[in-house]
């Protein structure tokens, strides 16, 4: 299988559970998270939690593929997922390359997040496709 295909379904799957499955509380409170203990924390873990879910058919689609790979697949998808909506890491890449602040600027800020979640995402299915 070649990697187009498995990045359209990692998109679609992107896109449901950012988007469709979040919740407002996940979405307002993850920020922080990896290191911020308490309501952070646990919106982060919920929203990553809610958003490998949406991945669950692709995770059956390739398990003909991959077999027990697509464990590894889910770490590969979640771990950056999980740094990314942190939201630390992208905040210092704004303020370093970008030479701007994401904080009260929330459509540079969806910008931002949006496109290196889609740019992970690539470079997971080169990884997965042939």
């Amino acid at each position: 299988m070649t990697w187009v295909p498995v990045f359209a379904v990692f998109v679609v799957s992107h896109l449901t559970g950012d988007y469709l499955l979040q919740t407002e509380w996940q979405a307002t409170h993850k920020r922080g998270g990896l290191t911020g203990g308490g309501v952070s924390r646990r919106a982060l873990f919920w929203h990553v939690g809610t958003y490998l879910a949406a991945y669950i058919p692709a995770f059956i689609w390739l398990w003909g593929s991959l077999g027990a790979g697509v464990l590894l697949l889910a770490v590969l998808i979640g771990l950056p997922h999980l740094i990314q909506d942190d939201g630390r890491l992208l905040a210092a890449y704004a303020r370093s390359v970008k030479h701007t602040d994401l904080a009260g600027r929330p459509p540079l800020g969806a910008a931002v997040d949006q496109s290196a979640h889609v740019l992970a995402l690539f470079l997971t299915a080169l990884v997965v496709g042939r």
